[in-house]
């Protein structure tokens, strides 16, 4: 006899071999034995989960001459003739290839007719979800009241697909993928009945690959049986997936955390020659830094910077929806490595504040407290967020012992408090939320702010900040003169509470050079609370004006409308 696939060698023939999906056998069986059998099931799960396989196990069952605890006894004529697939009242069509309305009518005229040797004609149509629209609508009445001798067995893998005027005709069971444990027993049994000689680490990496479906698996266990004549160990299963050891996936995370440009590019381009899965690769990155931060935070153990691994995670997972829609993967790949470890992008990752910086800060804020008891005035400086420039800060006896600073600086201060947590994973939120703006344009309460706001561009985000960005400076001035209600229609609008702060495009390319130019010092932006500032209120020099020209500042800025007294 010619070689069988393991998976077909060893498919289960009943209810009691199958691996896995303990609710769909339970109830199946449950429903044989009271003869409680409906007459259309929509079997959906992953691929390679069982869902065929439990369908033809069904199938004999129900036609089954002597079933034994929801069994079939598979010595039987029936048992044997489904088994052998000599039995033409099993019918079994391929929806990918056979989708169209004409087959689907041809089918709902032989249903009619009576079986030729089992008590029921069982169609178990795989892959439901291709269906034309066309074909699902001529299923439709067959589906919901068909002959007493039909049974129904749909198979999907995308059941979103299937319109719900056929899932509400079908008894629905839900397939779940096969646990990597159960996986790894029914390898070990396999490979003692086939006397493979395997490593366990190999059983339990099959298991892992093979993403829960038992037939991904068993070819996985039936390639490795054919590429290694000896006892296969991990070198064998990683050689032949292209995969890497996790000392290589360790050094090369450390080369990406050390920015070694040269030592990436090289190795990335040794992956490649020698034909390694790249997307693969990105995706066990992502799994070793998964395991270093559950080492980190459960642990306890030592490991790279927290900030760094969160980063470059959220960066690979980004980059992995693009490779896999690229036709360039290894160049893409090199790209946005070097964009990360050479810190192009302004949000690539929160910057951590240090020990240092901290005491110095909570030590002012002492000195702070001790000025106002003595009720004293001096002065004192802080950081901007370039850590060069200073600017004055008097303190004043108040009862809540705050700094006054003037408009300027403390927008300097909301400058650097922004860039002192911008987040890339904040800002990309708020880019994809962006549109919602267009739905308040017309509302009552925020309406006007919102037009304002479609000229806006966000630059930088973080929890706490944001800075929006503007073509023109009358723009960015009748921003700052409403920025109340700007962060009330943020509230609103994305549901949470930000601190604006507006500039020109030309003030945020100055800022990000300096930033960058920080950066590269290692000169740290520390975030500063508001709460210990206070920004003078604005004259109102608008009170004498008339309401035609308040309306035309508004339109056109301070700077264009001039007033002749």
């Amino acid at each position: 006899m010619a070689y069988q696939a393991l998976y077909r060698k060893y498919r289960p023939t009943d209810f009691s071999q199958l691996v896995g999906q303990e609710v769909v056998k339970k109830t199946l069986q449950n429903s044989l034995k009271n003869g409680k059998i409906s007459h259309a099931y929509l079997f959906s799960g992953p691929r390679g989960t069982g869902k065929t396989t439990i369908a033809k196990i069904f199938a004999k069952t129900v036609n089954c001459l002597s079933i034994k605890d929801g069994n079939p006894c598979l010595k039987c004529d029936n048992c044997l003739a489904i088994s052998n697939n000599e039995c033409p009242d099993i019918i079994e069509i391929d929806a990918a290839s056979n989708n169209g309305v004409d087959e689907i009518r041809e089918l709902r005229n032989k249903v009619s007719l009576v079986p030729s040797e089992l008590k029921y004609k069982v169609y178990i149509i795989d892959e439901v979800h291709m269906l034309s629209i066309g074909a699902f609508n001529a299923l439709l009445k067959t589906l919901e009241e068909p002959p007493e001798h039909v049974i129904f067995i749909l198979a999907t893998t995308d059941p979103q697909k299937v319109p719900i005027t056929i899932i509400s005709r079908c008894q629905c069971f839900n397939f779940k993928r096969i646990s990597e444990n159960d996986i790894v027993s029914r390898l070990k049994e396999i490979s003692k009945l086939e006397k493979f000689s395997i490593d366990d680490d190999v059983l339990k990496e099959i298991a892992r690959y093979s993403d829960g479906g038992m037939r991904d698996a068993l070819g996985l266990l039936d390639k490795l049986v054919s590429y290694s004549s000896d006892k296969i160990t991990i070198n064998d299963f990683r050689e032949i997936n292209g995969l890497l050891s996790e000392s290589d996936i360790s050094l090369f995370l450390q080369k990406i955390y050390e920015s070694d440009n040269n030592y990436v590019l090289n190795k990335l381009d040794e992956y490649y020659l020698n034909g390694k899965d790249l997307i693969r690769f990105a995706e066990d990155l992502i799994l070793y830094i998964r395991n270093l931060l559950v080492k980190k935070y459960i642990s306890h153990e030592e490991t790279l910077d927290v900030h760094f691994l969160n980063s470059f995670a959220l960066e690979l997972n980004q980059l992995l929806s693009l490779m896999k829609e690229s036709s360039n993967i290894k160049v893409l790949f090199e790209i946005k490595l070097l964009q990360f470890m050479n810190n192009s992008d302004l949000s690539s990752s929160p910057i951590e504040k240090n020990a240092s910086n901290d005491k110095q800060m909570f030590d002012d804020k002492k000195s702070v407290s001790k000025s106002s008891v003595n009720k004293t005035t001096n002065q004192e400086s802080i950081s901007n967020s370039s850590n060069e420039e200073k600017m004055d800060v008097s303190l004043e006896d108040t009862d809540t012992n705050k700094n006054l600073v003037d408009a300027k600086n403390f927008r300097q201060i909301r400058i650097n408090n922004a860039l002192a947590l911008a987040d890339k994973k904040e800002l990309i939120w708020l880019k994809e939320q962006w549109k919602k703006i267009m739905d308040f344009t017309l509302d009552r309460e925020i309406g006007a702010t919102s037009c304002f706001l479609t000229d806006a561009t966000p630059v930088v985000a973080s929890p706490k900040n944001v800075i929006l960005a503007f073509e023109y400076s009358s723009l960015v001035e009748h921003g700052n003169e409403i920025l109340d209600k700007i962060e009330f229609a943020f509230t609103k609008i994305f549901d949470k509470s930000y601190r604006v702060v507006l500039l020109t495009n030309e003030e945020w390319k100055e800022e990000k050079k300096k930033y960058i130019e920080n950066k590269n010092k290692n000169i740290t932006y520390q975030y500063q609370e508001e709460d210990n500032f206070v920004q003078p209120e604005k004259e109102d020099a608008s009170s004498d004006m008339s309401d035609l020209t308040k309306t035309a500042i508004q339109l056109f800025g301070k700077n264009i409308v001039k007033i002749d007294e």
